[in-house]
This record gives structure tokens, C-alpha cells and sequence, in this order.
């Protein structure tokens, strides 16, 4: 279930990633506040965007009374610095601070005996961007036709997006005629991304080309998705090019099995030595993205699949472009400013990787009920995806969904009742305990929230 009331959240860090998360959680009618150094650039935020800042030190305990953490539900540290996160979300708890989220770049402290060594002094949850973009990489690497991918209740139902080419069945109809065919059955179409926006469809929306469509599906359907969508099966995976040796990619290949031919390119000496050093059954090229003769002599023309994963969001697209120029099946760039998102994905880049995304995606679950591990969430920049525990007494659970007037800012594609999933319908009445799959736009949370609590 949601939270029932408007929280209090403090945001320590006003980086690009603070400030997304503070423009997300302040259009879900929270109570944010962000903090940081640049008083100049606080002033700018300030009288741009729909929330408050402070200026003060995240590790200052008078600055942290100063903006209200005792009183405060929320507290989360995303400055660039480690130390400073942790330390912060310890004084924070000391203060009075509810809950506390740290981001947490060092793997060493955000898994295992150190993640519980700070859960006993004060960091409730830790948020690990690489590690995060890296198990997202090695799912789309399992299927790479499949751009986002979203699980509920350990897998018993999925989201997965997926582009319409220009092949597809779905191509040019709309969405009441598929429903009335004997499709109904086994998939749900929950969402449409169309040129960077996201639409929550109804009967009159047309799915065209180029279209990633958000379909909610059981995982014995998922390989009837493909040719559905216009899309090639799948292929294996066997040759891999990486652009960028950075700590995404060492995340990765850590990931991924040596029975792969990965050929990692990096320009920087220092980080090509790194991973040499640490997987020995790598190709560690030192040379440039943009170097053709570079990529030829590598084998690029015999790749399955480029990744585009250096800290430039304009060298990841170019690269990309220049991959599918050879030929390769399936390319995947790390895009960090969204505004090149829309661009990317006009370009037929298969997947984009954006960490303020997936970032944005942990701390909304901080908004859903801490008492069920299965509360899930996944941002879609200006859609959430969220699997939500019905309330007894709730509106939600009181008749069948057609009747329940559902705002159009709102879809229910699936549920999971006793540990089964099934998807709904019109005629699908929710029990209380159900965890039930929905879609909503930024800012329809308090929306939502009306209709799962009495």
C-alpha cells in the first residue's frame, strides 16, 4: 500500500540526481527539501522548480535541525561523496530522521556485511546506481529485445517494454480492436512510450512503429512477445563490445558469464589496467569509441551487441550509431541527461541505461508500505510502475474494476492473489491482500492512494 499521509522528505545533495529526485517527489505532493552548498544555484532551483531548498552541510547538525530532520519522514543522501552520505544518514537517524537512504558508490559497502553494518548504525537502505545499471545491462543482455523490465512477486508477473517495428500485428490498431481478438487472453498493453512521453492508453489509443509498449504478462507468455512486436527471436549473446571501462562496466563483467567474448575499449590507461587486472578472460582495448580502425581490427563487424557505457552521454548515442552502421543486432547507451532520452530512443538505440531513473525508481519504493518486501516500483521518467497491496475497507477493493471510474491518469493491468498472478479485466473484482499491478503518471500518486486505503 502507499503511505497514508504527505511525508517530509529531506534531500541532502542537489547534484542532478537530487535534483531529479526532489522535482519527482514534489510533484507526488511530498513535502521535499533540498539541500546543498551553492547558494547561487539553490536560488536558481529555488525559483525554478515546485520545491524548497536549504542551504547548509549535509554532515552539520545544526544545518541538519536547521531544515526540519527530526520532524522529517525521509531523509536521503545523494551527494557524490560516500563517506558524506553515510555519515549524514547516521546524523540524520540521531536527530529524529524516520527513515534514511544512502547512495552508496562503494560495492564493498553497499552489499553484504557492510550493507548490515550500516543498516545497525543508522542507514536504512543504500542505494547503489553502478550495481543497479549493471543488473539491468545483464538482464537486457538475456533479452535484448525487451527495453525495460519489471517483476512482481519474485517473477510471478512481468512488464516488459517493448518496440513496435514496422512488422508487427499491433502496427496502426487500436487498442479495442486487439482487446475484442483472442489476444485478451494472455497479455495486458499497461502503457506506450511515444516520443520521450508516456501514455496510460485506453480503448481509442493506436500503437504505431516505433512505439515501446508496456505490456503486463505472465512468464510462460513472454516468448510469444517478439514476433507480436515485429521484433527478430532471440539471438545468443556470444559477442560483446563495451565503450567504457568505468566502475558500471567492472560491475558488470561481474556479473556476467566467461563464456562470453567481451572486448572492453577505454581510452583512459589507468582504467583498461584495472580491469585487465581484474578479469583476465576480457579483451582490454586502450583506445577511443570514435577510433574506426580501432573497432575494425577488434571485430566489431562480428559483435552481437555494443554497450555504450562512458560518462558522455553525446560519445555513447555517436557510438551506438556508429555500431549499427557495422551491423551490430542490438545496441544499449548510458544516457544520463534526459533530454537526450527522446533523441536516443528516435535513433532505435534498444536500450537506454539512466541512473537518476533507476535511482528515482528505489526511493518511490520508500513511498510504498515497508511492511511487504513485495512492494516494487520502476520509473518511467513521468510514469510509475508500482505494485501495490489492496487495503481492506479501500475503494480498490469494493467492486469490479469497470465500475470503479478509474482516473485516466491510472491503469490496472495484473494482481498476485495467494501467490498466483493473473492479469485483469473489466469484470476483475480485487480482494483485499491482493498485490496489484498498476500504472500511473507522475504526480497521480495521492490518486492511487485514495483508492488503496479506507
Amino acid at each position: 500500500m502507499i503511505t497514508k499521509h504527505k511525508m517530509k522528505i529531506i534531500i541532502a545533495g542537489a547534484g542532478e540526481t537530487g535534483c531529479h529526485l526532489a522535482s519527482m517527489l514534489s510533484a507526488e505532493n511530498q513535502d521535499t527539501i533540498l539541500m546543498g552548498s551553492d547558494r547561487v544555484k539553490l536560488a536558481e532551483l529555488d525559483a525554478a522548480r515546485n520545491f524548497m531548498t536549504a542551504e547548509g552541510s549535509a554532515v552539520s547538525i545544526d544545518d541538519l535541525m536547521h531544515v526540519g530532520v527530526p520532524e522529517a519522514d525521509l531523509f536521503v543522501a545523494v551527494t557524490p561523496v560516500d563517506t558524506v552520505n553515510i555519515v549524514s544518514c547516521q546524523l540524520a537517524k540521531e536527530c529524529g530522521a524516520k527513515r534514511t537512504i544512502a547512495r552508496v558508490d562503494n560495492r564493498d559497502l553497499a552489499t553484504g556485511i557492510g550493507l548490515d553494518m550500516l543498516k545497525r548504525h543508522g542507514v536504512d537502505m543504500t542505494i547503489h546506481p553502478e550495481m543497479v545499471a549493471a543488473r539491468e545491462i545483464a538482464r537486457f543482455i538475456h533479452h535484448s529485445w525487451v527495453s525495460e523490465w519489471f517483476q512482481l512477486h519474485h517473477g510471478e508477473l512481468l512488464v516488459v517494454g517493448v518496440r513496435i517495428k514496422a512488422g508487427s500485428s499491433l502496427n496502426g490498431r487500436e487498442l479495442r480492436d486487439i482487446s475484442s481478438g483472442n489476444t485478451q487472453r494472455w497479455f495486458h498493453v499497461s502503457a506506450v512510450a511515444r516520443n520521450g512521453c508516456i501514455i496510460i492508453p485506453r480503448g481509442d489509443t493506436c500503437l504505431i512503429k516505433g512505439d515501446i509498449i508496456y505490456f503486463s504478462i505472465l512468464p510462460k507468455d513472454l516468448d510469444r512477445l517478439a514476433p507480436l512486436c515485429g521484433q527478430s527471436a532471440q539471438h545468443s549473446m556470444g559477442r560483446i563490445m563495451i565503450s567504457g571501462a568505468g566502475r558500471v562496466t567492472e560491475n558488470l563483467l561481474s556479473l556476467m558469464s566467461s563464456r562470453r567474448h567481451i572486448t572492453v575499449i577505454d581510452p583512459d590507461e589507468d582504467r583498461c589496467r584495472t580491469v585487465a587486472e581484474k578479469f583476465h578472460d576480457v579483451v582490454v582495448v586502450n583506445a577511443s569509441a570514435s577510433d574506426i580502425v580501432t573497432l575494425n581490427e577488434e571485430g566489431i563487424d562480428g559483435c552481437d551487441l555494443f554497450l555504450a557505457l562512458t560518462g558522455s552521454s553525446e560519445t555513447n548515442i555517436v557510438s551506438c550509431m556508429v555500431a549499427r552502421e557495422h551491423g551490430v543486432a542490438s545496441t544499449l547507451a548510458r544516457i544520463e541527461e534526459l533530454q537526450y532520452i527522446p533523441e536516443a530512443e528516435s535513433l532505435s538505440i534498444d536500450k537506454i541505461i539512466n541512473k537518476k531513473l533507476l535511482n528515482a525508481g528505489s526511493i518511490l519504493n520508500m513511498l510504498l508500505d515497508s511492511g511487504s518486501d513485495d512492494a516494487k516500483c520502476l520509473s518511467l521518467g513521468d510514469a510509475e510502475v508500482a505494485g501495490i497491496v489492496a487495503c481492506n475497507g479501500s475503494k480498490i477493493v469494493s467492486r469490479p474494476i469497470s465500475e470503479l471510474s478509474l482516473p485516466r491518469e491510472l491503469t490496472i493491468s495484473g494482481l498476485i492473489r495467494n501467490g498466483v498472478a493473473q492479469l485483469v479485466d473489466g469484470g476483475t473484482h480485487i480482494m483485499p491482500g491482493d498485490h496489484v499491478l498498476t500504472f500511473f503518471s507522475a504526480g497521480a500518486l495521492h490518486k492511487v492512494e485514495r483508492l488503496f486505503h479506507n
